[in-house]
Formats: C-alpha cells, sequence, structure tokens
C-alpha cells in the first residue's frame, strides 16, 4: 500500500466529498494504472470501489472480478467487499473485457451501493498520446471528476501516426507535424481545446490533468499548462512508482 502523505489534497482535487463518486479517466499513457492507484487510496481510506468501464479494457489481474450483464440486479450483499471490477462480458478474441453504458453506471450510481466507481471512459491502443475522436470519450454525465491521462514522458520526442492515437486529430489541435517533438506549448493546446483532453467532461465536475511517465529531475512547466485553461488541477508523476504523484498544481 502507497503511504500518502497529502491525500486529503488529492481527494480536494478529486471532488471525493461528493458521495457516491464516479471519476472517469480519459486519454492516454496510464489510465488503467491510475485507476488501480485510485483504487489502493480510495480502499486504504476505508472506501468500497467498483472498477469498471465504458469501453474495453484490459482484465485487473489485480483486482476479484466479476462478469454481469445487468449490474443494477445485483444483491445488496455483492456491493460489500472492499474492491472489486466488473464487466458486463469477455470478449476473447481482443482478450478484453466490455464495460457499461454511460446510462447504466449514472444508474448504479443512483442506487447509491457502492461508495467509488473507477471508470476507464476512453480507448488508446496503448499509445502515450492521443485526441478523441468524435464519438470519444464515453463519459458518464454523473461523473463528479476527469482524470485526463497524458504521457508526458513524450516530451522532447517525436511525433506522428506511430506515437500518437488519432494522430490526424491530435495534429489538428496542437498544430503538430508528423516528425516534431512534443513540446509543453502542445500540451497546452491539448488540455485548453474544447475538442482535446477534456472533450465531453460534464459541467461542474472537476478536472485533473495527470502527466503521467515524469522523472522527478524534469524541468516542468505546469503553470504553462493551467493558463487560459478550465483545469482544476495538475498532477505529475510516474503512475507505477510510488510515491505516484510527486508535483501538484491548484488552480487558485
Amino acid at each position: 500500500m502507497e503511504n500518502i502523505p497529502y491525500v486529503d489534497e488529492l481527494f480536494c482535487d478529486l471532488n471525493a466529498g461528493a458521495s457516491p463518486l464516479l471519476i472517469s479517466a480519459v486519454g492516454a499513457g496510464g489510465k488503467t494504472s491510475t485507476l488501480l492507484w485510485l483504487a489502493e487510496i480510495f480502499m486504504q481510506a476505508g472506501r468500497r470501489v467498483l472498477l469498471t468501464t465504458t469501453t474495453h479494457m484490459w482484465v485487473p489481474e489485480s483486482l476479484p472480478t466479476l462478469i454481469c450483464r445487468d449490474p443494477l440486479a445485483l444483491p445488496a450483499s455483492n456491493w460489500q467487499r472492499p474492491v472489486q471490477a466488473c464487466f458486463s462480458s469477455w470478449l476473447a478474441d481482443a482478450g478484453k473485457v466490455k464495460g457499461y453504458s454511460p446510462e447504466t453506471l449514472d444508474a448504479l450510481i443512483a442506487q447509491g451501493q457502492v461508495d467509488v466507481v473507477l471508470v476507464e471512459a476512453d480507448g488508446a491502443h496503448g499509445f502515450a498520446l492521443k485526441a478523441p475522436d468524435e464519438h470519444e470519450p464515453c463519459i458518464p454525465q454523473c461523473s463528479c471528476c476527469v482524470v485526463a491521462v497524458m504521457g508526458a514522458g513524450m516530451l522532447g520526442k517525436m511525433l506522428g501516426p506511430a506515437s500518437v492515437h488519432r494522430w490526424p486529430l491530435f495534429s489538428a489541435i496542437t498544430g503538430a507535424a508528423q516528425g516534431d517533438r512534443l513540446t509543453w506549448p502542445m500540451l497546452h493546446r491539448l488540455i485548453s481545446h474544447p475538442q482535446g483532453a477534456f472533450k465531453g467532461a460534464p459541467d461542474g465536475c472537476r478536472r485533473i490533468g495527470l502527466l503521467n511517465q515524469i522523472s522527478q529531475n524534469e524541468n516542468l512547466q505546469m503553470e504553462l499548462l493551467m493558463v487560459e485553461t478550465n483545469v482544476d488541477a495538475l498532477w505529475a508523476g510516474a503512475i507505477q512508482a510510488r510515491p505516484a504523484i510527486t508535483r501538484r498544481r491548484v488552480r487558485k
């Protein structure tokens, strides 16, 4: 388990005072790892946690997993586990699981059977960066918080269709040309553009930009990323390391 001295601040960023709480993760470069880490810290805080998706995802092997077509029909006793994953079906050909519609998860939150629902609401095919297509992301409207994950370890590295999912859309949003190297202004445009990182985030939800795959020695320009954007907080770190988040900025 991770001992996080500033967990209260992170929970404030996440709007964790809401009960029940639904957090959607979008973007690329570590969504599943981010949700597993959040499940860990919420479970440490004594919350009952459910992890699921509105798209397709790899099975989270570290969690008890249930395949159920209709989670709304499950008995109350099912939700007493400290943490579990739940999906509608197993996609054998893809080796992934299929989740639920945003409407189903909105209804599940209304039931109040669990304290926290963590939702992978976007797909990126393993890329570290992406821009959302017309049908993406797939965010439940009851989301209290949307975490937009970006593989900021790509800073200074060359961009193109081999390294960015939905490359034509990413290029149009950020102004990047194939062969350009990722810069902070490009990330700023990805965050601030209405069709960018926070596309489809419900009105009134908290918005957190997560700069993943960042080393502690990286010269971060986090203040730049908060200029003329509607992001509420920025987190930076390496989500599979401990501590996962090493730097944080909050809109004042």
